[in-house]
């Protein structure tokens, strides 16, 4: 099932991004689609947020991964954030063990993730987004390939965007 909404803001992609957050559980992979500038760092901070996240989250894309710790009452003791735009192979990817990663407590939210999705583990949660009609207006949508979050869920808690 797909689930396509709108956010018109930033503020709002992150809002989005922090209410996805409260359905997840350890070990989802959140697969994350765009081009350049359509809010997936945004959805990541917003991801962050309602994890508990105290720190300041931006796009590792350097670094290629950031483990942030969570405070929250899901046993999610741990955010990664990878951005995967500068990797050059499914190798390179694969070297940074996502899939082992989350199993210990944590959920990753993957900037880039379409480049490789075949090495970050097998919860995972697809996220698109796309520019829409205006400026500051997002299309997001949201296919669950999951089977450790209940059916619904998501679109329970992200019942207040408009599709």
């Amino acid at each position: 099932m797909t689930l396509t909404l709108t956010t018109h803001s930033v503020e709002e992609t992150r809002d989005l991004g922090s209410q996805l957050a409260s359905v997840l559980v350890p070990g989802v992979v959140i697969v994350a689609a765009g081009g350049l500038g359509v809010g997936k760092t945004a959805m990541a901070q917003g991801l962050a947020r309602g994890l508990g996240v105290t720190g300041r989250v931006t796009s590792p894309t350097f670094t290629l991964l950031a483990s942030h710790r969570a405070n929250n009452s899901r046993g999610i003791t741990t955010m990664l954030h990878a951005d995967l735009y500068r990797t050059v192979s499914g190798e390179e990817v694969d070297d940074l063990a996502i899939g082992e990663l989350v199993e210990s407590g944590a959920v990753c939210f993957v900037e880039w993730g379409d480049l490789a999705p075949d090495v970050l583990g097998a919860q995972r949660i697809f996220v698109s987004l796309s520019q829409g009609e205006l400026d500051d207006d997002r299309i997001i949508a949201i296919e669950t390939q999951t089977t450790a979050v209940a059916e619904g869920a998501i679109a329970e808690a992200l019942g207040g965007w408009s599709s």
